[in-house]
C-alpha cells in the first residue's frame, strides 16, 4: 500500500480531538455523577440500632433476657404535693425509673464510684454480671446495652470483661443495696424477731417456723449475707407461691426483696428496724437483713474508666428509695367533746395526744376522721345523754401534736350545731392549712376528691356518710358530709383510674354503728361493692370498737383483673378502726382501739401494720401492752372475713 500524507495528516488530527474530548467527557462526569459511595448511602438505609430486625437478645448470666425499649419521654411533672391539691393533676409518664441512686442509704465508697476514675480514653465497657444478680438491677444493665452502641454484656469473670458486678464482696467497691424483709401471714401476733434468731433459723428450724422460703433468683443475694443455707430453706418461684406458703399449715417465713411486698404479709421488725417504715423511724444502716452488689473493675489497675462510671450512673442503686416510699397513718373516730373536753380544759389542749401524737406525726400522711364542728364558745356538756356535739377551736392543738395531714368530715354530728356551725370549723381547717374530704360546703365540696402527691404516689381520698341522719349530709346549697351513692361514688373512681390522676384511692366509709367486732352483713356488701369499683383500701370511721379486716379479690366477673392471680388483685378493706380521740372508757371493747399505717412505694401499697391502743382519763389513748395487744388482735383476726 502506497503511503499517502494527506491521510496521514488528517488522521492524526482526528486522534488529538478525541483524546481532548475523552478528556472534557472524564472532568464533566467527575463533577456530575454520583459516587459509588454515595449511591451506597443513598440506595441502602441505616436502620436505628434499636428497630433492626437481627439484633439478638442480650445475655445475661445464662439467661435470655430482650432488650428493654428506651423509657417513654416524660410527660409535665406533677405538683409535688408533700401539701395537696384539690383538682386532678397531669399524670405522669408511665415508665417509672425503676430505683434512681439513693444517695441518703448509700456509704461514700457507694456515692463515690468514677471520682477518681481514669481521663484516659476507655475502651468498649463490656459489663460482666454475676448469679442472681437483683432483677431491676439486671434489667437496667440490658436497657443499657440496648440504648449504647459502646456497652455489651458477659458473664462475670469473662476474660472480655472489662467490668464486673457480682456479690462477692471480698473484690470491688459497694454499687447496689438490695433490702430484704422477712415476712409471714398477716395475722401474726408477734411482728418482732432478732437477728440472731434470723441466722439460726436460715440454717435450721425451730419452734417458731418450720420453713423457710425465698424467691427463686435472690438466693445468691441471701446467700451472701447469711450464708449456706438449711434443708428446710426452699426456693419459690413468685410472691403468689410465697404467700400461699407464709398461709400455709406449716409456719413459714419468707424473705423477700422488699419491692415485692404484698399487703397479705406481715413485715417483721430486725432488731428493731422495720423497711416498710419511713425515715423517721428506719434507719437503714442499722437494718441488717441488705446484702450489697460490688463493682469491680479489670483493668491492671483494677481502676474504673472515667467513661464507664458514667455509665454506671445510669443504673439504679437499690430496690429501696425512701423518696419513693410513702407512710399513711390512717385512725379511727375523733370526738373532742364531753368528759373528754372537760379533762382538756384541765390537762391541756394537746394532752390527748401526748403518747401517740409522736408516732402518728412521723408518718408521711396521717389522716383522722373528725367527726364533732369546732365552735367558738363550745362549752363542754359531760352529760352522758349529750349527743349534741363541739370542740373548741384550741382544740385543734391535738391535732397539730398528732401531725394531722388531712381530716375526713363523713361524721354524722358535722351539722350539730346547724349549717353556719359547719361553715365556721371549715374556717378553722382552712386557718390551719388543712384539707378536708367526705364533707365540705355544699354536696360537690364533700363529695369530690381530695388529691394527694408524696415522693411520686399520687393518692386520692374519699368519704362517705351511708348512716346519715339526712340533717349531716351536705346539699346543693347547704354544708354537711358527702351523702352515700354508691352509683356515684363507683363512677367517681372509675374515672379517677380510667383518667389515670391518682395511683391508689382511699375510700371511707362513715357506716351504720355497731358494737360488735365482727361487721355487718350489709357493711360487707357496701365495703366490696367499693373495692370492685376499683377502691385500693377501704375504712370504716364509724365504729367504736374495733372490727375485722378483709382481702378482697373480686373475680372478673366482678370486674377483677384474671391475670392478677389469686393474690394479686387482692384489696384491704378495714371495718373499722375504733377511737382513736373520744371519752368512751365505760367498757372494755371501746377502750380498746387500732391505729393502721400503710406503707406505698412506687405507687404500690405494700404492706399495712396494726398498731394497738387503750383510751384512758376519758380521752387519752396508750399503746397496749403485750398482753392486751395480743388479746386485741385475737378478737379483730377472729372476726375477720379474709380467707386463711
Amino acid at each position: 500500500m502506497k503511503f499517502n500524507p494527506i491521510l496521514h495528516r488528517l488522521s492524526v488530527i482526528a486522534g488529538g480531538l478525541l483524546v481532548v474530548l475523552g478528556i472534557a467527557l472524564g472532568a464533566w462526569a467527575a463533577m456530575n455523577l454520583p459516587s459509588r459511595s454515595a449511591l451506597s448511602t443513598v440506595d441502602t438505609p441505616v436502620l436505628p440500632r434499636s428497630t433492626s430486625p437481627l439484633a439478638a437478645p442480650v445475655q445475661i448470666a445464662s439467661q435470655s433476657v430482650s432488650p428493654v425499649a428506651a423509657p417513654a419521654t416524660a410527660a409535665p411533672q406533677r405538683t409535688n404535693a408533700d401539701s395537696p391539691v384539690g383538682t386532678p393533676l397531669a399524670s405522669p409518664t408511665q415508665n417509672r425509673p425503676e430505683a434512681p441512686t439513693d444517695a441518703s442509704e448509700l456509704s461514700d465508697t457507694e456515692q463515690d464510684i468514677g471520682q477518681d476514675a481514669e481521663q484516659i480514653e476507655s475502651p468498649p465497657l463490656v459489663i460482666g454480671l454475676g448469679a442472681d444478680l437483683p432483677q431491676a438491677l439486671q434489667l437496667a444493665v440490658a436497657e443499657l446495652a440496648a440504648n449504647e452502641g459502646a456497652v455489651s454484656i458477659t458473664q462475670a469473670g469473662a476474660p472480655t470483661a472489662t467490668l464486673s458486678l457480682h456479690w462477692e464482696g471480698t473484690q470491688g467497691v459497694p454499687f447496689y443495696r438490695q433490702v430484704f424483709a422477712a415476712a409471714t401471714r398477716f395475722d401474726t401476733l408477734d411482728t418482732t424477731l432478732a437477728w440472731d434468731e434470723l441466722t439460726r433459723l436460715w440454717a435450721e428450724p425451730d419452734a417458731r417456723f418450720a420453713q423457710v422460703v425465698y424467691l427463686e433468683g435472690t438466693a445468691a443475694g441471701l446467700a451472701a449475707r447469711l450464708g449456706a443455707p438449711g434443708d428446710h430453706v426452699v426456693g419459690v418461684p413468685d410472691m403468689e407461691a410465697a404467700i400461699a406458703a407464709a398461709w400455709s399449715v406449716t409456719p413459714t417465713l419468707a424473705l423477700v426483696p422488699f419491692d415485692t411486698l404484698h399487703p397479705r404479709l406481715t413485715v417483721l421488725a430486725l432488731d428493731g428496724q422495720n423497711p416498710v417504715e419511713n425515715a423517721a423511724r428506719f434507719d437503714p444502716g442499722a437494718y441488717p437483713l441488705t446484702a450489697r452488689v460490688y463493682v469491680q473493675g479489670h483493668t491492671p489497675d483494677a481502676q474504673i474508666h472515667r467513661d464507664h462510671a458514667a455509665y454506671l450512673q445510669q443504673l439504679p442503686r437499690t430496690n429501696r428509695d425512701p423518696q419513693q416510699l410513702t407512710v399513711v397513718a390512717a385512725t379511727g373516730v375523733t370526738a373532742m367533746t364531753r368528759n373528754m373536753a372537760a379533762e382538756m380544759e384541765s390537762r391541756g389542749y394537746a394532752w390527748p395526744a401526748e403518747e401517740v401524737g409522736p408516732e402518728l406525726a412521723a408518718a408521711d400522711i396521717t389522716l383522722i376522721s373528725n367527726e364533732v364542728p369546732f365552735i367558738e364558745d363550745c362549752e363542754p356538756n359531760t352529760s352522758p345523754d349529750n349527743l349534741v356535739f363541739c370542740s373548741k377551736p384550741e382544740y385543734m392543738e391535738t391535732l397539730v401534736a398528732s401531725g394531722v395531714t388531712i381530716v375526713g368530715l363523713t361524721g354524722n354530728h358535722q351539722n350539730d350545731f346547724g349549717w353556719q356551725g359547719m361553715r365556721d370549723s371549715l374556717e378553722v381547717y382552712a386557718e390551719y392549712g388543712i384539707p378536708v374530704y367526705g364533707g365540705g360546703a355544699d354536696r360537690t365540696a364533700a363529695t369530690a376528691p381530695l388529691y394527694m402527691e408524696h415522693n411520686g404516689n399520687r393518692l386520692a381520698f374519699l368519704g362517705v356518710n351511708s348512716y346519715g341522719p339526712p340533717s349531716a349530709w351536705a346539699t346543693d346549697t347547704a354544708p354537711g358530709s358527702a351523702p352515700y351513692d354508691l352509683a356515684m361514688l363507683s363512677a367517681t373512681i372509675r374515672a379517677i383510674k380510667d383518667e389515670d390522676v391518682a395511683d391508689l384511692v382511699f375510700a371511707e366509709f362513715q357506716y351504720q354503728e355497731s358494737y360488735d367486732v365482727a361487721p355487718l352483713w350489709d357493711q360487707r356488701n357496701d365495703f366490696r361493692a367499693v373495692v370492685r369499683a376499683g377502691a385500693d383500701i377501704v375504712t370504716g370511721v364509724q365504729s367504736h370498737v374495733p372490727q375485722g379486716l378483709d382481702f378482697f379479690n373480686p373475680t372478673p366477673l366482678d370486674g377483677g383483673d384474671p391475670a392478677a392471680g389469686t393474690f394479686g388483685g387482692e384489696r384491704l378493706i378495714l371495718y373499722g378502726l375504733g377511737n382513736l380521740y373520744f371519752d368512751q372508757i365505760w367498757q372494755e371493747p371501746t377502750r380498746d382501739n387500732l391505729i393502721v399505717k400503710h406503707t406505698l412505694y412506687r405507687g404500690r401499697h405494700l404492706s399495712t401494720q396494726v398498731l394497738t391502743t387503750v383510751l384512758h382519763d376519758y380521752g387519752q389513748p396508750r399503746w397496749a401492752d403485750p398482753a392486751r395487744r395480743q388479746a386485741i388482735l385475737e378478737r379483730v383476726f377472729g372476726a375477720s372475713t379474709f380467707e386463711r
